[in-house]
């Protein structure tokens, strides 16, 4: 039983992060070098970090490490999500919660 309340924890916490999810998986493929000086310098904090978790032993969906074992993100997907922050202050997001909501809405309503 405590597999299955870790399990639906974690899934939660995944749905709430969907936004920026898409965002880290959308600027990983798609690459920016205005994004990548971003993630380069977010790494760079991250790398001597103790909760950086190399192997990825700790994240939220297994098989995405480097992660974050605080948080439990693929530090890949993390460091390129412009509306992402470190769980731990160590490095902020650089557009606001509104600003992130906003630039989406206008993406989404851009592609319709």
């Amino acid at each position: 039983m405590n597999i299955i309340k870790k399990y639906m924890k974690n899934v939660i916490k995944i749905w709430k992060s969907k936004g920026q999810i898409l965002e880290g998986i959308k600027n990983n493929i798609f690459k920016n070098e205005h994004v990548e000086e971003i993630a380069a310098d977010r790494w760079k904090i991250c790398k001597g970090c103790s909760f950086v978790d190399l192997p990825g032993d700790n994240c939220l969906v297994p098989g995405t490490g480097p992660c974050c074992s605080s948080c439990g993100c693929s530090m890949g997907l993390k460091l390129r999500a412009l509306g992402s922050e470190c769980p731990e202050g160590k490095w902020e997001s650089i557009l606001s919660h509104e600003e992130y909501y906003l630039l989406n809405k206008k993406l989404q309503d851009d592609d319709n």
